[in-house]
């Protein structure tokens, strides 16, 4: 895997647990132009739209995740949760 690519996905992970979302979207944006293919992209995608309360850009997000890897337990488990309410 591009070393470039985990570098943006660790630093959007360090900014969603921080709670700085919209400069999480920007670095999921750049490691998207890398990897569109990451179930984990688009999982930490649907993370951070959840956090703003985009629920439908969350919901598109974990669908995305699932379509990559159908066993992608906590994408599902949030989109459950997501659908639910």
């Amino acid at each position: 895997m591009n070393s470039d690519y985990e570098d943006l996905l660790e630093l959007a992970e360090f900014y969603i647990l921080s709670q700085k979302y919209a400069e999480a979207i920007k670095a999921l944006k750049k490691a998207q132009k890398i990897n569109k293919l990451d179930p984990k992209l688009y999982y930490n995608f649907g993370i951070t739209y959840e956090a703003l309360n985009e629920k439908d850009k969350a919901i598109n997000s974990f669908r995305q995740a699932l379509s990559l890897d159908p066993q992608f337990k906590p994408a599902q488990e949030h989109l459950d949760k997501l659908v639910k309410e």
